[in-house]
């Protein structure tokens, strides 16, 4: 019976333990750290349960944060431990949390059983951002980066703006500032523009502040698709580094069309214009002038190439040193202009073709051509012995005129045309008696014996230059002096446009002898030079000017009257 109390006793006392066991307080928790993570970086979940006796029979943890999160187990481990002179177990496990997505995620309660006991644990909230931005979970402060090109469709060589930017709403609280590193930008030719100042900007009803770094980008070697590597931020926060990322840009290049495309264009892009200048308005023959052709504008200045001068009879042109002048919107190209006799030449209009990318077509632009005054060098012996030569020439032309007037004078009196004669006025009469004038005064009655023509209307314009009382201004006279000729050209032979070289195409076509066809482009010329560079004329040059013209227009009358005929 003794033995039987004892067995009840040890029942009752081991009966009482195990409830007392049971009743032990059991504590399970989870922590996620960090809280805010961004996308491709990954947070750490710790899983722990423990009591104040030993405990066993504890079953796996169970949860599932997808699809925000891919958890990958780490480890699991026990740590045994002494509790009121009882040895206890505590089990923590560890996971690796992957985020999925991007965006503010409430992780859902992990569930742990001990002896068919469950036990719950919720983790909390974690915030997953992009990697091109931060948030301090402890104030809120928002960092950011973004990166954009302003045409995704540029023009090989044509000029596009990459910009980077870093926006925040707090300065970090660390000495270091932040570092940004953008692209190589490889196969491109960068240009980097003045920096723009810091300045703020409302997102979301939240101020940022912002700082750009901007580029200029041609690109140089590659059509198609060319892909801009993110560009990154190095953030030096208390806790360590973090580096933000920008996405990558993608970038169709497109070849320089060929539509439209001019044969002389020699692949400039942008928006430029072209302009010549030379130092003075003369030179003396067989000496070097300067030419100087400045392109300027806006595009890829690394394009530009020199223009192509067009030739100039008479004169050499070679390039002089230096051959470029380069500034960042703006080149200039020196020439030596050397002219081998003496008299007057024009440097033509000189063109150039660029390739507008904003408007996607060709333009020309082209200078204002510039008359040149070529004075005789008195000391060199060549061109004295040019000189010569070409006095001999004129002379022969000169007895060829003579015979071709007398020729025509004695066709016009067949013909019944005569010669108009300007006399001094007569008190009665009212007539000009003047000798050797060669013009009629139309204000008299005997403009009513001569028939209106071309030739007459040219001799009477003629003979009001002399009778002109204004000024000697240069440009006046030599802006008339050319209306007369021009005018004779279009009553004679229809001329459409007032211009030296559609002068020298008309009189050509109309069999205009080339000594006759020469001497009136020299007169044109030299009006343009009067017009274009003045220097200031004396009565006897006007009235020299005046007789060569009235020569050359009875030239070609002489010849026109001998060829109808």
């Amino acid at each position: 019976m003794k033995r039987i109390g004892n067995l009840q006793f040890v029942s009752i006392v081991f009966i009482f333990l195990a409830t007392a066991a049971q009743s032990q307080e059991i504590t399970v928790a989870a922590v996620v750290s960090p809280r805010h993570i961004q996308f491709g970086e990954k947070a750490r979940l710790d899983l722990t349960l423990s009591g104040e006796a030993r405990i066993k029979h504890i079953e796996a943890p169970q949860f599932n944060f997808l699809p925000a999160f891919l958890a990958v187990p780490l480890h699991s481990e026990t740590t045994p431990r002494l509790e009121a002179n009882q040895i206890a177990v505590s089990m923590a496990w560890a996971y690796e949390l992957i985020p999925q997505a991007i965006g503010d995620f409430t992780l859902s309660d992990i569930r742990l059983a001990y002896q068919g006991t469950p036990y719950f644990a919720n983790p909390g909230s974690i915030r997953v951002s992009g990697t091109d931005t931060y948030v301090d979970v402890s104030t809120n402060a928002i960092h950011r980066v973004e990166a954009g090109v302003d045409t995704h469709e540029p023009y090989l060589n044509a000029p596009l703006t990459y910009t980077f930017r870093y926006l925040y709403t707090t300065v970090l609280p660390t000495r270091e500032s932040p570092t940004p590193r953008l692209p190589t930008f490889q196969g491109f030719f960068v240009e980097t523009p003045q920096k723009r100042p810091l300045y703020t900007q409302a997102i979301r009803g939240k101020t940022f502040w912002v700082e750009e770094h901007t580029r200029t980008l041609y690109p140089q070697q590659k059509i198609g698709q060319i892909v801009l590597a993110p560009a990154e931020l190095l953030l030096p926060l208390p806790q360590g580094r973090k580096t933000l990322k920008t996405k990558p840009l993608t970038l169709r290049v497109q070849p320089i069309p060929e539509t439209g495309r001019p044969p002389h264009f020699n692949g400039a892009i942008g928006e430029y214009q072209i302009s010549a200048e030379i130092e003075r308005g003369w030179i003396q023959a067989g000496h070097e002038l300067t030419l100087t052709v400045r392109i300027s504008g806006h595009g890829n200045i690394q394009t530009v190439t020199p223009p192509t001068l067009p030739k100039i009879a008479g004169v050499m042109v070679s390039r002089a040193e230096p051959f470029e002048v380069i500034t960042s919107t703006s080149r200039a190209y020196v020439y030596a202009l050397t002219p081998a006799r003496q008299g007057i030449f024009r440097i033509p209009a000189i063109e150039y073709t660029c390739f507008d990318p904003i408007r996607a077509v060709y333009t020309t632009t082209q200078t204002t051509p510039i008359p040149v005054s070529v004075r005789p060098h008195p000391n060199d012996p060549d061109l004295i012995e040019d000189d010569s030569s070409m006095g001999f020439l004129w002379f022969i032309l000169l007895a060829i005129l003579i015979a071709a007037l007398g020729i025509g004078g004695y066709l016009w009196y067949r013909t019944g045309f005569a010669i108009p004669t300007r006399r001094k006025p007569n008190t009665e009469t009212g007539t000009d008696t003047r000798k050797g004038s060669g013009f009629r005064n139309r204000n008299t009655q005997d403009t009513e014996t001569e028939p209106i023509t071309p030739v007459s209307q040219a001799r009477e314009a003629l003979g009001s230059l002399i009778d002109s009382d204004t000024p000697e201004n240069a440009t006046t006279f030599a802006n008339a002096l050319a209306h007369v000729l021009y005018q004779y050209l279009e009553d004679t032979f229809g001329m459409s446009q007032r211009n030296i070289d559609t002068a020298r195409e008309v009189c050509a076509n109309a069999g205009i002898p080339k000594p006759i066809l020469d001497a009136l482009i020299d007169l044109l010329t030299k009006c343009d030079y009067h017009r274009f560079a003045p220097v200031s004329l004396s009565t006897g040059e006007r009235n020299t000017l005046i007789a060569h013209a009235e020569r050359v227009i009875n030239d070609i009358e002489n010849h026109q009257n001998t060829h109808n005929t």
